[in-house]
């Protein structure tokens, strides 16, 4: 199972490392700079709002099914119809309330298009999450690697070709046309996807069993009920700000284009998640001891993620000036505290993966409840004083105290956690790259700039194989044995 994790990891981190980042700092983050600054910081709260709500939409579909079909492969043709029926009704659910919740806001009245737009952007996005979650339990790693990236692939080619050619600026850019072409790209994203679970299922018969679909709804609830607090305390901090703050929009913009830099971070994170979550489902079925492979995935992860906060922290303020024309040391701080928070993030991608998988949704829904309740209370006390700088500061501490957590219950439960062996390869990782991006930053960043980031990060993580967080004998020796 290690040798499968890291084949399919490798080839996921190629496909997504290219695309994805593409799309955030070629497509998404050149929307932002030739837009003004207020209505981007509308479409990110309203795209957060989206978010927040989706839960209607999935209900926890995804993550039970991801669990249920690499569990019992063999029942994919006798429930997808029924799952699929249910997830149409949820999605006509899902669109009816956020347009309801767009009226009092009033984001209906101002941006209908951006609103109708995201709530139908959201809807396809979660058809596709499901559509996934079904190639993912089949154990169509790679397939399910190409189809996650489609939809950036669509928007890069159709919208993001003409911004570098330079066809859009400031006067003549319609925010709108972002908006409809990601509109495409899930769109295509969803009628792929659904033609390669349908060649693998076979016959379909479609038909409204209404016991099943509530047995469906049911079972359900807890992934749903984690599903929406996560994306709770993630999310909640942009519409807070932005509905707050007399400056709220320039705030939300701000805090958005360094929010930014943690999204694409967190491309890996989804992709030991997505590659976790079945082969952890798998080994606990048949009694396999899942410890090894959660520490390789920390220890992966971690070694990737520690190098990138310590280098981005580093560097915060020539980044966010390099990217965005409004950067500089405000914008550079928020990006300090925002990406700190990559570490406990990434972390929770692999023991919230085993903890779900597990079946523990009971404990790890308590965690998030807890999660919520506390940043919200600390951005409803830190973002009038401090703004964006204070709603960065409450996304860190939250996110640090909920992976602690959810570490706590792994040891519990599972007797998964950390070693006090690797608790000090990480900390003789994060004291090494300190070093490594201080004397980057000193001697290289005036002449070289990106370069100077790119070579400290590379060295860094070089360092990771040093302190043998990472082992190349391990590693020759999985990928050269027989399957």
């Amino acid at each position: 199972m290690k040798r499968e994790f890291l084949a399919n990891l490798l080839f996921l981190l190629f496909i997504n490392l290219v695309i994805k980042p593409t799309y955030l700092f070629g497509v998404e983050r050149v929307v932002q700079n030739v837009v003004t600054e207020n209505l981007y910081g509308i479409y990110f709260s309203i795209l957060n709002l989206t978010l927040i709500l989706n839960i209607i939409a999935d209900f926890g579909i995804q993550n039970f099914n991801t669990r249920y079909i690499a569990q019992h492969p063999h029942l994919l043709p006798k429930y997808f119809p029924a799952f699929l029926l249910t997830k149409g009704l949820l999605s006509l659910v899902y669109a009816l309330v956020l347009v309801l919740v767009g009226w009092a806001t009033g984001y209906l009245q101002e941006y209908p298009g951006i609103l109708l737009g995201m709530t139908l952007c959201q809807v396809l996005n979660s058809l596709v999450m499901y559509f996934r979650s079904n190639i993912a339990g089949l154990g169509l790693y790679w397939i399910d690697s190409l189809v996650s990236v489609l939809d950036r692939l669509v928007v890069i080619v159709v919208l993001g070709i003409p911004l570098w050619l330079g066809y859009f600026d400031g006067k003549n850019f319609d925010l709108q046309w972002f908006v409809n072409v990601q509109l495409l790209g899930f769109g295509t994203g969803a009628l792929v996807s659904f033609a390669i679970v349908w060649y693998h299922a076979g016959v379909l018969r479609f038909q409204f069993n209404w016991l099943r679909m509530l047995a469906i709804v049911k079972a359900g609830v807890p992934y749903a009920l984690s599903f929406i607090l996560m994306n709770m305390y993630t999310r909640v901090d942009a519409p807070l700000m932005e509905r707050m703050l007399v400056d709220g929009r320039e705030q939300t913009n701000i805090y958005a284009s360094a929010f930014r830099l943690l999204e694409a971070s967190n491309v890996i994170g989804y992709l030991f998640a997505g590659l976790l979550m079945p082969m952890y489902a798998r080994l606990l079925k048949v009694g396999q001891d899942v410890k090894p492979l959660a520490h390789l995935g920390i220890q992966i992860i971690w070694s990737g993620a520690i190098s990138l906060v310590i280098c981005t922290i580093v560097f915060r303020q020539a980044i966010m000036e390099g990217l965005y024309t409004s950067g500089g040391v405000y914008s550079g701080n928020i990006l300090g505290w925002i990406i700190v928070s990559f570490i406990p993030v990434s972390g929770v991608y692999i023991f919230s993966s085993l903890l779900t998988a597990q079946g523990s949704l009971k404990a790890l829904n308590r965690v998030y409840i807890w999660g919520v309740l506390l940043n919200i209370g600390l951005n409803l006390w830190l973002i009038p004083i401090y703004k964006a700088m204070g709603a960065a500061v409450a996304n860190c501490i939250t996110q640090v105290l909920i992976f602690g957590a959810q570490l706590y219950l792994c040891q519990q439960i599972l007797q998964v956690g950390l070693t006090g062996r690797q608790v000090l390869k990480f900390v003789a990782l994060a004291l090494a790259a300190l070093g490594i991006a201080s004397l980057s930053w000193y001697y290289l960043l005036p002449g070289l700039h990106l370069w100077a980031f790119l070579l400290a990060l590379t060295a860094c993580g070089l360092t990771a194989f040093v302190v043998r967080l990472i082992s190349i004998r391990e590693l020759l020796t999985l990928f050269s044995a027989r399957t």
